[in-house]
């Protein structure tokens, strides 16, 4: 008797261990990696982590002017890309959320994050340093895949120098 006690004890435990996902309410998104969520009561904005997106670059007071011209002519021609993120999440839905630092982790599609479809779509850029072992190799192939299919800002020559700028850094 005491051992099934201890048995259930124990699975109780484990269960009470078990990490749930963290799950937010999408309330608004404001460009394609920052969307405004609400846990509980709280509201905060949730950053993709690790990315650049290109419409920061094009805000970017530390890149040349050209740069900037050449993004905002990319827009220009690419109108939906500027609101991507808002063909691909709900507002009202919830999405798992995962934090880390000062970023977090949409899962915008089952097991992928948002992160790696903006980076996939050519739509942002790895950060310069990033370091995390967990997403690095995916990320890492998922914007090789862009620059290899020229898809986003890769389609033109002086967008992919621009972007190569903030690497110098």
């Amino acid at each position: 008797m005491n051992k099934l006690v201890y048995m259930i004890f124990l699975g109780f435990f484990l269960l009470s261990e078990a990490k749930e996902p963290t799950l937010g309410i999408l309330k608004k998104v404001n460009s394609n990696t920052k969307q405004l969520f609400t846990i509980s009561n709280s509201t905060f904005v949730c950053e993709s982590y690790a990315v650049i997106g290109i419409e920061k670059l094009a805000n970017s007071k530390n890149l040349e002017t050209p740069c900037r011209d050449n993004i905002n002519k990319f827009y220009k021609k690419n109108p939906t890309a500027k609101y991507y993120s808002q063909s691909l999440l709900y507002v009202m839905q919830r999405y798992h959320i995962e934090f880390k630092r000062d970023e977090c982790l949409l899962f915008a599609s089952g097991e992928i994050v948002l992160s790696e479809i903006l980076l996939r779509e050519g739509l942002a850029v790895l950060k310069p340093g990033f370091k995390d072992e967990e997403y690095k190799g995916v990320f890492k192939i998922a914007q090789k895949n862009a620059k290899i299919e020229e898809k986003g800002v890769w389609k033109d020559s002086i967008v992919r120098d621009c972007i190569a700028e903030i690497y110098k850094e």
